[in-house]
């Protein structure tokens, strides 16, 4: 059975024994400076019973819902990872490729992580493209501290992610060439992959071993924009996205964005960073679609892009 009927099939028992809960949604389009940002309304999120902080502190430090995964949500073993459906769902068919052995939310990405997310994501969705990302350190809004990658289908008219606009007019493009986007005003990198090279390995370790190449020279370019546009004050924290297109890189400098006149604060992930919020209450959703530029939301968790600071490599577009 391949890994797309899988997934079909667990989701729809998962579903239908409540040990997975799919919230509805709704989603508002608004777009800036070409991004069509995509923010999901999930109102539902918000009710989730919550316990007492103290007693909610002392599960997260005993409880690991990766080890083991729960036999209701597990999917596959792979080599080094298992695929899991995520729990709490608001996209169908949503799932996390996470470590087997307890490995830490603050490292890099490896050879076989890379390998096992890009394998997911050519199988998962059938002929429906996928989103791949890692939420790296304290600041990046992650959710658990064991290793993990999420992946997501990616559907709707639009480009998708709503981040591909921007990379879509980056001109000339080179695979392995690192690049900046000018239209976003925050410390980012993104290359783009060489499929012609990806499709034709058929050697895991080789594919896992160029994957890596990529993400290591990605960071490695990070840390030299952070070196020129910010001094950061705190463990360095990251956000990670990987489509079949291209790998992007954003540092973090918290993990709560805040809405200044509404007073209101709201978590960002790299979703924030593919073009997709998510929003959990009706405030928080007209603050997002009343917001002036929802890019200096996206500032507001990043280093700001210092237009000064001298830009030599990696090239802007």
């Amino acid at each position: 059975m391949t890994l797309h009927n899988q997934i079909q099939e667990k989701y729809d028992a998962a579903l239908n024994s409540k040990e997975l809960l799919f919230f509805e949604t709704t989603k508002v389009l608004k777009e800036v400076d070409g991004l069509k940002f995509e923010i999901t309304y999930a109102p539902s999120l918000a009710k989730k019973p919550s316990s007492d902080p103290t007693m909610e502190e002392k599960k997260k430090i005993k409880v690991n819902p990766f080890l083991p995964p729960n036999p209701a949500l597990f999917v596959q073993d792979l080599d080094e990872h298992s695929v899991v459906l995520n729990k709490f769902c608001i996209v169908p068919h949503h799932i996390i490729v996470v470590t087997k052995e307890f490995k830490s939310q603050s490292q890099p990405l490896f050879p076989s992580d890379l390998l096992a997310a890009w394998q997911c994501m050519m199988t998962a969705f059938g002929t429906t493209p996928a989103l791949a990302f890692y939420n790296c350190g304290p600041f990046s809004g992650a959710s658990q501290p064991h290793k993990h990658m999420q992946i997501l289908p990616l559907q709707g008219q639009q480009p998708q992610p709503p981040i591909k606009a921007l990379f879509n007019q980056i001109q000339d493009r080179k695979a392995g060439q690192i690049y900046v986007m000018d239209k976003l005003p925050f410390v980012h990198v993104i290359t783009p992959l060489d499929r012609n090279f990806i499709d034709s390995s058929t050697d895991n370790e080789e594919l896992g071993d160029y994957l890596a190449q990529m993400f290591f020279g990605l960071l490695d370019a990070m840390f030299q924009q952070l070196r020129k546009h910010a001094t950061p004050d705190r463990e360095i924290s990251y956000n990670f996205i990987m489509t079949d297109q291209f790998m992007m890189l954003v540092p973090r400098s918290r993990e709560l964005a805040t809405l200044v006149q509404e007073n209101l604060q709201v978590s960002i992930n790299s979703l924030g960073f593919a073009g997709m919020l998510l929003v959990k209450t009706p405030e928080e959703l007209a603050a997002l679609e009343n917001h002036p530029d929802l890019m200096q939301v996206l500032k507001d968790v990043a280093y700001a892009w210092n237009p000064n600071a001298d830009v030599e490599d990696p090239m802007e577009q």
